[in-house]
């Protein structure tokens, strides 16, 4: 097979110099021979976007675990689906009836989630402001000093599982695994300050958690460690209440902040405006609930629309998903996808969404399997040539300058500004970067040195060697990519 691979990659280089075939070549045949590769998938191509030629590639149809550059995928589906301005919607309701004599609401206040991932983040603070505060104002300016019912977090917009069913019990616990809500707040994420002890396997006790979360208890497993950085992991799933976290933080330590999933974000969102209309004189009869918890059914029929807030703009989400690499906000992305297309906004509708647009834009989705838009899953599964493929589709569509510059730089910005410094690649590689145990993977624009635009993908699956090393091997490609000069 490696005999085969080798062929190939002779024939993709025609038409370019002798010399800078050579170190291209070179480059991908040390991936080949590379011992700490000898078990690995590798998968590669690089196109020529003005020709659609290829200029070289390496198992260009092999599907394998691709990580996050499936964010490239999500994010160009949403941008041509939904458009660069689109916004998502929170609203706040009331139902029943106002006694305009007695200032008593007979009925309840409902916020209505529309798949927000970034309601509250402090990413926006300037774009919502102090939003519970407002919406308490806009409540109590309706003449209300009291409601005989509840607040309720209405979070059925999207679905209510919440975790797409692939992703590990490992990762859920986390704040990189936070998922998807109909109403998520804060990016669906608490803070716990630790405080640690003064010598290594110290017991740890928590100090803070922010925002507070009503009934949740953590089982602190946590020991002080002589490391320089957060060895914390959670565990505990949506709804659950009750989470343990274990591992290790750095030696004295007053405030070392881990961040873990929320349990129900629409619980929260709901606690939260029962708490400030108290705080503004507004008495509330009942405990604040979500739509899920409900079994009256009259309790969230929604009557009358009090305010609304709408989130910024698509394609400054999609920025800051492809830059830093948000797995929320590209989860958000995909079920809005699933609503758009299908009216339901799971993942399994949502993928399937997402699948059959590209399958319609003339690309073979053979092989390409779709779990989740963020890339988390293990079960998702796709080659090189697909990214390429989407991203050449890309190049010819009225949101690509929009598409293009939500990637970060190479040497520059985001996930990939360590990546490529003084070499031929800064500055002149935008590419998403993917990263899991055993999984590695780049994907993006590339403009040579004879101003060639090239499209490129390389993933590489169960290396032997270390992240950082598999990551020297990667960049070294993308250099030669770089170099190319006619």
């Amino acid at each position: 097979m490696r005999v085969t691979f080798i062929v190939l990659l002779v024939f993709g280089f025609i038409g370019l110099k002798a010399q800078t075939i050579a170190n291209l070549k070179a480059e991908l045949n040390n991936l080949l021979q590379d011992a700490d590769l000898k078990n690995a998938s590798i998968s590669f191509v690089a196109i020529d976007l003005s020709t659609k030629q290829v200029v070289a590639e390496l198992n260009p149809i092999q599907s394998v675990v691709p990580a996050s550059v499936t964010k490239l995928i999500t994010t160009a589906t949403a941008l041509e689906l939904l458009g660069a301005n689109f916004q998502f919607n929170t609203s706040i309701y009331y139902n029943g009836f106002i006694d305009t004599i007695n200032h008593v609401l007979h009925g309840n206040i409902i916020i209505k989630g529309g798949g927000d991932p970034a309601l509250g983040s402090n990413r926006y603070e300037k774009h919502y402001g102090n939003f519970i505060s407002d919406w308490a104002n806009a409540i109590k300016s309706l003449g209300i000093d009291s409601i005989n019912g509840k607040v309720i977090g209405d979070a059925s917009y999207f679905n209510e599982q919440m975790i797409p069913s692939t992703w590990i019990w490992g990762d859920v616990g986390n704040y990189y695994g936070a998922g998807p809500s109909g109403l998520s707040i804060y990016e669906n994420t608490c803070t716990i300050d630790f405080v640690s002890g003064s010598n290594s396997g110290d017991s740890t006790y928590i100090s803070c958690v922010k925002p507070f979360i009503p009934d949740l208890e953590i089982e602190n497993l946590v020991k002080s460690k002589n490391t320089n950085k957060d060895e914390s992991y959670f565990f505990g799933g949506p709804y659950q209440n009750n989470k343990m976290v274990k591992g290790g933080i750095p030696l004295n330590r007053k405030d070392f902040s881990v961040k873990s999933s929320l349990p129900d974000p629409a619980f929260l969102a709901s606690y939260e405006l029962t708490m400030e209309l108290t705080k503004n004189g507004v008495g509330v009869a009942q405990q604040n609930s979500t739509a899920r918890m409900e079994k009256n059914t009259e309790n969230i029929k929604l009557a009358t629309l009090i305010t609304e807030l709408k989130s910024p703009r698509l394609i400054d989400l999609i920025k800051l998903t492809n830059f830093y690499s948000i797995n929320l906000y590209a989860e958000h992305f995909m079920n809005q996808i699933g609503v758009t297309k299908y009216g339901s906004g799971d993942t399994e509708s949502s993928t399937q969404a997402t699948q059959e647009f590209w399958k319609q834009k003339g690309i073979d989705v053979s092989g390409m399997y779709l779990n989740d838009g963020s890339g988390l899953s293990r079960f998702n599964s796709y080659s090189a040539k697909h990214l390429v493929d989407v991203l050449t589709y890309m190049k010819t569509s009225k949101n690509f300058e929009q598409f293009y510059s939500s990637l970060p730089v190479l040497g520059k910005s985001g996930t990939v500004r360590s990546f490529g410094v003084n070499s031929a690649a800064e500055g002149n590689i935008r590419a998403k970067s993917g990263y899991m145990t055993r999984v590695r993977s780049y994907a993006g624009y590339c403009t040579t040195k004879s101003n060639k635009e090239l499209a490129f993908a390389i993933m590489v699956n169960n290396y032997n060697c270390s992240p950082t090393e598999m990551k020297k091997k990667m960049e070294k490609v993308m250099i030669k990519l770089a170099e190319i000069n006619e």
